[in-house]
């Protein structure tokens, strides 16, 4: 299974794909060759004008949707601070732009019931299943409630330990990408470090994180992972750290669902266009220790 970060399709990027640029292009081969990738798109995709009153607000370019399928991506997580930009409307006009290209959309829903439902991928016999759970949020007015569309929420711990012990009935391994953390930070919150355990006990197989556009370290719990940030993928940051990307690429065991490994292919975006290209020798190196950096909140 392949991971990316942060993703979107705005400024430099839309103008990209409007010229008929491939923001994936250099990762495609990787994202093709996993059995499952997976990415978090930190942005509505709509036509609707009426939106939040925030400092940012992200409306991606559909053309990324298209590059999205055509470049190897299977699953969307939008539980996230952005899908509800343009309120609970923006969040079902998002959700129907992935799966008419046949984009499988986790993280929300059209009702609070789509959102915390697992979707479960067949591979060759070997079922996982996939939650998105959205600590950080687009607040109550794009939460996921009873019949009305929106994101997850990671703060309702008792919906969240029934999502992952009833995803876990249905699959052998359960992975949950959370959107999670403080912009910036390049260590984990001492509270999404309970979180994660928490997650673990109630069933989760692996966790990975996005958010603070930085990167954050692995960490193994026995036979468990938790990649605490993969930090922007194909992304609109201009300068600095938020330039550092890459790939997580995780084994699983078809048999029993336990993870046989994990590690970071690093990558560095390309400023003017907001691509991820795969980084060699000293530098992918230099890379994965810069990700790995101590932690006081890890122990490590």
């Amino acid at each position: 299974i392949a991971f990316g970060g942060d993703t979107h399709g705005v400024d430099q990027i839309s103008r990209f794909l409007n010229s008929g640029g491939d923001p994936f292009k250099y990762v495609k081969n990787t994202l093709t060759n996993a059995d499952i990738s997976v990415v978090n798109l930190e942005s509505a995709v709509t036509t609707l004008n009426e939106h939040q009153d925030k400092k940012y607000v992200f409306n991606t370019n559909p053309y990324l949707l298209d590059w999205m399928k055509t470049d190897g991506i299977d699953i969307v997580n939008i539980g996230n601070n952005h899908a509800g930009d343009f309120f609970r409307e923006g969040v079902t006009e998002t959700i129907k732009n992935l799966t008419d290209r046949g984009l499988k959309v986790i993280g929300a829903g059209n009702s609070g019931r789509e959102a915390w439902t697992a979707k479960v991928i067949d591979v060759r016999g070997t079922k996982i299943a996939f939650l998105g759970i959205a600590k950080i949020n687009g607040g109550a007015g794009t939460v996921a409630s009873g019949a009305y569309a929106g994101t997850t929420d990671g703060w309702a711990n008792q919906v969240i330990e029934l999502a992952i012990k009833a995803a876990a009935r249905q699959a052998k391994a359960v992975i949950i990408y959370t959107h999670w953390g403080v912009e910036e930070q390049t260590c984990p919150e001492k509270s999404d470090v309970a979180a994660a355990q928490k997650w673990l006990e109630w069933g989760a197989t692996a966790i990975i994180g996005s958010h603070p556009h930085r990167q954050q370290p692995v960490v193994r719990y026995g036979t468990k992972i938790v990649d605490y940030s993969l930090g922007n993928f194909a992304f609109y940051v201009r300068s600095g750290n938020g330039l550092d990307s890459g790939l997580g690429l995780m084994t699983l065991s078809p048999t029993t669902g336990e993870v046989l490994g994990y590690r970071f292919i690093p990558a560095r975006i390309e400023a003017k266009t907001g691509e991820p290209i795969l980084l060699s020798g000293n530098a992918a190196t230099a890379a994965i220790a810069k990700k790995q950096s101590v932690c006081k909140s890890l122990g490590n």
